[in-house]
């Protein structure tokens, strides 16, 4: 993770590992076992939330809140679930990218916009794709629990 920007964007267990933020928000669209493996993981020394679409905006005010109380610039580290390949490695899905990207967004309408160009990339997805969002989530659900069914 980057010191250089407020807001960073990381992937899975490794990059709750690497967190060293005031505030530490877990993406996850399902709020499956990866989010409960990463909240566990989560330093206890930052304030640790975990957003899906529905929340986004409250997450982001959360956050902006925290930095109030800290009276600085609040260092956020959104970490995207992901999912599970067989062998156990971490599987980046669409899904949590678009959860992140809200959250970014969310951010940024609170003005705090000084983030990562990974979190630039989620939050062009999350706007350009947001009349699509909940069908594009549910349809990512879908075809994971089909392929879990074979």
């Amino acid at each position: 993770m980057s010191a250089d920007y407020q807001v960073t964007l990381e992937w899975g267990a490794a990059g709750v590992r690497a967190a060293s933020a005031d505030v530490i928000v877990i993406a996850d669209a399902d709020r499956g076992d990866e989010t409960r493996e990463l909240l566990a993981l989560a330093p206890r020394t930052s304030l640790v939330l975990d957003a899906t679409l529905a929340n986004a905006s409250d997450i982001a005010r959360a956050a902006l809140d925290e930095q109030v109380r800290l009276g600085d610039r609040a260092s956020i580290a959104i970490v995207a679930a992901g999912e599970r390949w067989a062998d156990g490695s971490l599987r980046p899905n669409a899904a949590d990218l678009l959860v992140a990207g809200r959250v970014v967004d969310a951010l940024a309408e609170l003005g705090i916009d000084f983030h990562s160009p990974a979190c630039a990339a989620a939050c062009a997805a999350a706007v350009a794709l947001r009349g699509a969002t909940n069908t594009l989530v549910a349809a990512d659900a879908a075809a994971h629990q089909k392929a879990g069914a074979r």
